[in-house]
This record gives C-alpha cells, structure tokens and sequence, in this order.
C-alpha cells in the first residue's frame, strides 16, 4: 500500500511539493521520486505513517491545482446540496476501489471517461464529492537530473530536462460546499498539459452532473473580473508574476517575473512602470497571476491565483470581459487554497 500511495503522489505533484509532502507526513526522502521510493521500500514501510501520508495526498485530490468556478446559493440550497450529498452512491469502479491513490497505466485503459464518484468527504471547511475521469493529453514532464546515470555531467549541461509524451491521465474533479459560505464550487482538477478546451469541457459536464442531482438549476458563475483590478492596484497582496493589459495606444502587453526571483512584483518592476508613466494614460489589465509566500517551520509553501479573460472588452458591464473561473494552484494543503480563495472574494466582493 506504501508503494501505491507514493506512486500516487509522484504522479500528481512534481518533486519540489512532493517532498514538502512526504516531510510534512514524516517520511523520510532521497533525491528525487525514484530513490525516495526505492530508499522507503529498501526500510520497509512500517517505518512511515501511512496515515499521514494519505491525508497529504487526499488534501491535495481536493485542492492541489483546481480551475474553480462559484456559484452563489441560498442557506436552504445549500444544506440541500449537503444532504444530497450524503445520499449520493459511489461507484464501483476501479478508481473508488483504490481512492485516495490513482490509478495506475494499466488501470487506466480500463476506466470509463465520464465522471465516477470515488468519494464522498467532510472537514472543517466543508464537504465534498470527488470525482474520477480519465483523459488523453500531452504531457510535459520534468525528468529530475539525479535519474540519469551520471547526473553532474547532465547538470552542467542543463538546468532542467522536459520529456513530451502522449499518455492518459485520472483528473479528480471536486465539487465542493462550503459549511459557512453561499457559494457551490466546481474544481476541475487541472494537471500540467490539459488544455482549455479540455478544461471548458469538463466543467460542462460536471455541471450537467450537479444539475442531474435536481437541487436546483444552477446559476451564472460569478464574474471575478472585477478581482483583476483589484489586485493590481493592491500592491500590498501577494506578488504579482505575471500581467497581460491593453494600451490607449492600442497595444496588447505580456509581461511576466521569473518566479520567485527575489519576490519580484511585476506592478512595481522598473521597466511597467516606467512604461506606464512614459504612456501618460491608464492600462486595461485582463489578465494576472499572483502568487503567496508563507514559511512554516522549514517548509515552503507558494499557492497562485491566476484570472484570465480573453480580451480588454467583452459583454460585461461597461462592455468589460467576463471572467467566470479562477485557477488556483500550487496548492499543497487544503490550508493554501482556501487562504487564496478568501484573497479572491475580497477582491471580487464576493461573501467567500
């Protein structure tokens, strides 16, 4: 069972989180997925808490890197939505067998593509339905220097090594009920590789799953775009990394930090502001990313928020974009994603 749980997680989270993971579990590592997973069977699994281990990979199930979308109901609705819930059978299907792990290459060419419920759960900040599909997608994936057989040559010659390759992967989707707020939630589980229309796509189907539940019929998602402003004027929340933004002189601008080089905030970067004070007049900023930073012991944790319209204008108000979800990643414990998702709701003035 150490061995399917640790499979699970180095299939879901790169090495960096990972380990944060394991440590936070109590489970000792090596460098890099393939030796810590060789260094635990090599000491026998008796010597982790397989327990602990498997809360770290439920909270990341729930929350790891999730495109959410809100939707607004009353008390009554959702205590409806709560007990429904409840009554809501689990499916049979491989993924439910072996949930909270994944499932592996060869279970996957087995499983059905829709939506299962593997699982039903409750915590402090609410409950929950978890949902299992599988897709096909290309996938880049960071192949970690220590794997190869003489990894300091590798190293001088490359910072990082990326392999493409075309493989079917489990997405677990989440909807979500908070305890203490009005709003539903739908998480499409959103690894590295999936694509918007991917993404778009199964949001409408886990919204044609939700309806099919006949609580009621659910409403527009809230717009967030007035989140985006918001922030960027905020220079006092989080670090922004990334901001695309129209000019008055009819120009499109993409301007992105590295990461967490220093911290460095894309609104106060010498080059944007120069530029902003050299144009004389506002920008429309559509799209930015922000990122947080808290420390913890000696672990590091650096959950985003990201907000994307796909213009200046739209059919909002004031003929402004709308944006209907918000991808929030990079998330390790449930404790970062619902820190973000209170940073969203203050800016979009939203009760969250």
């Amino acid at each position: 069972m150490i061995s399917e749980t640790l499979n699970s997680l180095r299939r879901r989270v790169t090495w960096t989180n990972g380990r944060k993971m394991l440590i936070a579990a109590g489970c000792a590592t090596g460098q890099g997925w393939a030796k810590t997973i060789a260094k635990v069977e090599e000491m026998g699994a008796e010597t982790v808490n397989l327990g602990a281990l498997q809360d770290q990979l439920i909270e990341h199930n729930l929350c790891g890197h999730k495109y959410t979308k809100l939707y607004e109901i009353s008390d009554a609705e959702r205590k409806a939505f709560q007990s429904k819930i409840l009554s809501l059978p689990r499916s049979e299907c491989r993924a439910g067998q072996v949930y909270p792990n994944n499932l592996d290459e060869e279970d996957l060419n087995e499983e059905p593509t829709e939506p299962q419920i593997v699982d039903i759960t409750s915590n402090e900040d609410g409950m929950g339905v978890v949902l299992s599909a599988v897709v096909s997608l290309k996938k880049r994936e960071e192949i970690q220097l220590d794997d190869f057989k003489e990894p300091e040559e590798i190293k001088a010659l490359y910072d990082e090594v990326v392999g493409m390759k075309f493989m079917k992967v489990q997405l677990l989707h989440v909807v979500w009920i908070p305890h203490y707020r009005d709003y539903l939630e739908i998480r499409v589980d959103c690894p590295k590789g999936l694509t918007e229309a991917l993404i778009h796509g199964s949001h409408s189907t886990l919204k044609g799953v939700v309806e099919a539940w006949k609580v009621i019929e659910l409403p527009r998602p809230v717009d967030l775009f007035p989140a985006v402003r918001r922030f960027y004027d905020d220079n006092k929340t989080g670090v922004v990394t990334e901001i695309t933004f129209a000019t008055t002189t009819a120009a499109i601008k993409n301007e992105k930090m590295m990461r967490r080089q220093n911290m460095a905030d894309q609104r106060t970067e010498t080059y944007h502001v120069a530029g902003k004070r050299g144009l004389g007049t506002d920008i429309s900023v559509f799209r930015i990313t922000v990122e947080w930073a808290f420390h913890i012991d000696t672990l590091s944790y650096s959950p985003s928020l990201t907000l994307s319209a796909s213009g200046p204008s739209g059919s909002g108000n004031s003929k402004d974009p709308v944006i209907t979800g918000a991808l929030i990643g990079n998330c390790i414990r449930a404790a970062d994603y619902e820190f973000v998702i209170e940073r969203l709701g203050e800016k979009a003035h939203i009760s969250v």
